[in-house]
């Protein structure tokens, strides 16, 4: 059982933290608030700080709890759990909306705010474990490429509005011959991402075993069995539950129904990650077209009166359903 629970609220330059002693139902003494740095000298302080305020207790008895931030939160929850400590980072969307009206704005609040989400729902709390560092390699390259694939569809656009525009001046000519200079180069450094993404993967085998896995049902390919290794901790993450990965990849439909007036038809939540639930997408319709399996499941729905985004929406789940079952039978698509 937890007594003390530390709520950090991350920033670029530093974070700060509060901190409340509770058993059960009931809190005591007073909260405390500090702010750090976010470097390990900051860390440092942070740990020394919480000593000095939590004498009688142990490491084992405090629960840390941050929202997650990217980049801002990782240096100090890689820190913590290198040091034994337990630490849960969870969405942002969860611990606001389970703090009620929130009438004061500040840095302080929010780490008080959070530090009372880990003490009310700490029975919940999912223990931070960093990626693997094959599985970070891999998210920086699969998200470098992500980058450059952007800039490469906004110089198209750009480069056929300035051609469709019918101009013929010197500087139209300049922009359409630099445009197709620097988008052949970016397709050269999206070659080489796709083959960093396969060296890296080769190199170790739990991910290349998945991987192989994943890859085998037609439809998925690179870039989606990457994102599913990646977001997924190579399948450590969600327990293995195909329907809680639907629900973090944006594709778990969910209806509202409350006493006789409300009857909402099931649909997708907008709280999802855009690039990794529009590659799913991207392997959805190409399922339809390859994949007997899935083409056939199609037009099924399609069949029974099902609109098109509704059906490829299904299909997105059954591709998930279908992953994580040969994932745990370790076996590939046939």
């Amino acid at each position: 059982m937890k007594k003390i629970f530390i709520g950090i609220d991350f920033a670029k330059e530093k974070f700060d933290a509060a901190i409340i002693e509770a058993c059960g139902l009931k809190e005591f003494g007073d909260r405390q608030h500090g702010t750090f740095p976010n470097d390990k000298k900051g860390y440092r302080q942070f740990i020394k700080w919480i000593k000095d305020n939590c004498r009688g207790t142990v490491e084992d008895e405090w629960l840390f709890c941050g929202e997650d931030t990217g980049s801002c939160s990782i240096g100090l929850s890689k820190w913590l759990y290198g040091k034994g400590l337990d630490i849960w980072i969870e969405n942002a969307y969860s611990i606001r909306h389970s703090s009620g009206i929130q009438r004061v704005k500040t840095d302080k609040a929010d780490a008080s705010m959070i530090a009372e989400y880990a003490w009310r729902h700490q029975d919940k709390a999912l223990l931070f474990e960093p990626l693997s560092e094959s599985l970070t390699q891999l998210r920086e390259i699969f998200l470098y490429r992500h980058k450059l694939v952007q800039q490469r569809v906004a110089m198209e656009v750009r480069k056929k509005d300035k051609e469709s525009s019918g101009e013929a001046s010197r500087a139209m000519s300049f922009i359409k011959r630099k445009s197709k200079h620097l988008m052949a180069e970016i397709d050269k450094s999206i070659k080489e991402c796709d083959e960093m993404i396969d060296h890296i993967i080769s190199e170790d085998p739990e991910l290349a075993e998945n991987y192989a896995i994943v890859t085998s049902i037609k439809g998925v390919a690179r870039q989606n069995g990457a994102c599913l290794l990646i977001y997924t901790n190579n399948f450590k993450r969600f327990d293995m539950d195909a329907r809680k990965i639907a629900c973090y990849y944006g594709v778990a439909p969910f209806g509202k129904e409350s006493g006789t007036s409300v009857h909402s038809p099931a649909h997708t939540s907008h709280f999802a990650n855009k690039l990794i639930k529009s590659l799913l997408g991207q392997a959805a319709q190409i399922a339809r077209i390859h994949n007997p399996e899935i083409r056939e499941y199609y037009e099924r729905l399609r069949t029974k009166g099902k609109k098109h985004s509704v059906a490829i929406n299904n299909v997105k789940n059954k591709l998930l359903r279908i992953i994580v079952a040969l994932v745990k039978k370790r076996t590939v698509f046939s």
